[in-house]
């Protein structure tokens, strides 16, 4: 009978088998499965600082920010994002709203028409994709303050606290016809702006460099509202760390435990011909002494 058909080697065999099957199966299926269910546990703050000018007022705000996952469901996931605009420790509550995201887990882009979600969107925001590239922009963004979706581009790779963040741009502008309480119906310019950074293996937005957002009344060119704001330091801080820790979990699961189980399906391929030849020998041996070669199978 072949050494190969000994209990060790066939082990060995079959642990090969094993390994060359759960590296594909792994980083194929359940490397992504386990990214995509982190998805249902976002919980993250963003603080913000800036000024708010409405209509001849201008102030200092804060704006807290919590976005946190409702409930997963289906291929969905539902995110509350919390807007709190506050000025001199008071919430002015006609700044500040609530609203309701249905994203899809695979994609990450809002999913159009939801009924869960508060308003129709598409587009990405504020999730973004995964595994970005370099000088590559990120098409289809949303605006929510505009109702329409644009292209974010790419500006360059910065590196704050040994993290790697990708720095895009957006400015975009549309006019329409709005209800102002006590004045009417008046055609009116929206200007959105932003500058945000990005983990790009993870796609967490990690923090706002510049963002601003302006309402003009036409034909007057009256400025009836401008907002402008950028992240604390303290949420800066905070986010880069979520950043850290998000790149270093996809790494370990698309790197490191692949390469892990390709290591020890090497290492059980150079162990398998020493193993059978190891096996021969004692075979031989035993031959050559007169032992039975059914008794070397019990021992072996």
């Amino acid at each position: 009978m072949s050494a190969l058909r000994r209990k060790s080697s066939i082990a060995l065999v079959i642990g090969i088998i094993i390994m060359l099957l759960l590296i594909p199966i792994w980083y194929g299926i359940l490397a992504p499965s386990i990214i995509i269910s982190e998805l249902e546990k976002i919980d993250l703050l963003y603080l913000y600082e800036g000024t708010l000018e409405f209509e001849y007022h201008s102030m200092p705000i804060l704006i807290k920010t919590p976005i946190y996952t409702e409930e997963p469901k289906g291929d969905n996931i539902i995110l509350k994002m919390d807007v709190n605009v506050i000025h001199s420790n008071a919430t002015l509550h006609e700044f500040s709203k609530s609203s309701t995201y249905v994203l899809n887990k695979f994609t990450r882009e809002n999913v159009g028409d939801a009924p869960e979600a508060d308003k129709n969107r598409t587009g990405y925001d504020p999730l973004f994709p995964s595994h970005l590239k370099a000088d590559e922009d990120i098409p289809n963004t949303w605006l929510d303050n505009l109702n329409i979706t644009g292209t974010l581009k790419f500006e360059g790779s910065v590196v704050e606290r040994g993290v790697t963040l990708y720095k895009y741009f957006i400015n975009a502008t549309t006019t329409k016809e709005i209800y102002i309480p006590d004045i009417g119906i008046r055609n009116s310019t929206l200007t959105s702006t932003k500058t945000i950074l990005i983990e790009p293996l993870s796609g967490l937005w990690v923090y706002t460099e510049n963002e601003t957002f302006s309402w003009i009344m036409l034909p007057s060119m009256h400025k009836y509202f401008c907002l402008e704001f950028y992240s604390t330091a303290e949420s800066k801080a905070q986010e880069l760390a979520n950043a850290r820790a998000a790149y270093d979990s996809i790494q370990l699961l698309e790197l490191y435990i692949p390469t892990i189980l390709g290591i020890i399906a090497i290492i059980l391929t150079l162990v398998l011909p020493f193993n059978v030849r190891r096996l021969k020998r004692k075979m031989h041996a035993c031959n050559r002494c007169g032992v039975h070669d059914s008794n070397v199978y019990s021992i072996i």
